[in-house]
């Protein structure tokens, strides 16, 4: 008896951790990745540079730099550690940190996009673009509508990492987006469907 009572306890624990709402991502491969859980506390960009450095290396890389990362993340809205979808750093947080076990699929969802999970890649482009360039004299969009029109009409191929730095593609103009968090001049007009590099 004791050890039935113990086995439903066993069972009741096992039950009541789960598993994650559903909010497990399928790799390429259409297998489940182990999720790992997100980091306590509210998402900060400290934390989420650091992971997707970390995790997020050669053809998986989404910055060219901390500073560009730092930058970046600042002009994501927030939101909470337990987001998985959005476009938010509570979701990049979270893929980035599963990135350690799958980057080739994570990476993309913690970038700067987001890929279709944390945001559409249009929405992080401009939500990048409209805060970095928000000083400028000459703004490359009016405002986020008319660069989510403009975008709606960029190559999506190839798929986005910081190498792609040239030629007429989302991923170019994400790349010069992420640089004018930092520098914004040149990379402000760089990031338009007339573009500099990115035509």
């Amino acid at each position: 008896m004791r050890s039935f009572t113990f086995s439903v306890i066993a069972i009741l624990a096992l039950a009541a951790c789960g598993d994650d709402g559903g909010s497990k991502i399928p790799d390429a491969s259409g297998s489940i990745d182990a999720a790992i859980d997100a980091p306590a506390g509210a998402p900060t960009c400290a934390d989420y540079c650091a992971k997707i450095a970390a995790n997020c290396t050669a053809a998986n890389q989404q910055y060219s730099n901390a500073a560009t990362c730092m930058a970046s993340c600042a002009l994501f809205p927030v939101g909470v550690t337990a987001d998985t979808t959005g476009n938010t750093l509570g979701c990049r947080v979270y893929h980035a940190n599963n990135a350690a076990t799958g980057p080739t699929i994570h990476c993309r969802h913690a970038g700067p996009g987001g890929d279709g999970v944390c945001g559409a890649n249009c929405d992080g482009f401009c939500t990048i673009v409209q805060g970095a360039c928000a000083a400028q004299a000459t703004k490359p969009y009016a405002d986020k509508p008319a660069c989510m029109t403009a975008c709606g009409g960029f190559a999506t191929t190839p798929v986005y990492d910081q190498s792609v730095q040239t030629g007429n593609s989302l991923a170019c103009r994400m790349y010069h987006a992420t640089a004018a968090t930092t520098t914004p001049s040149p990379h402000c007009t760089h990031v338009t469907p007339t573009g500099g590099p990115c035509q």
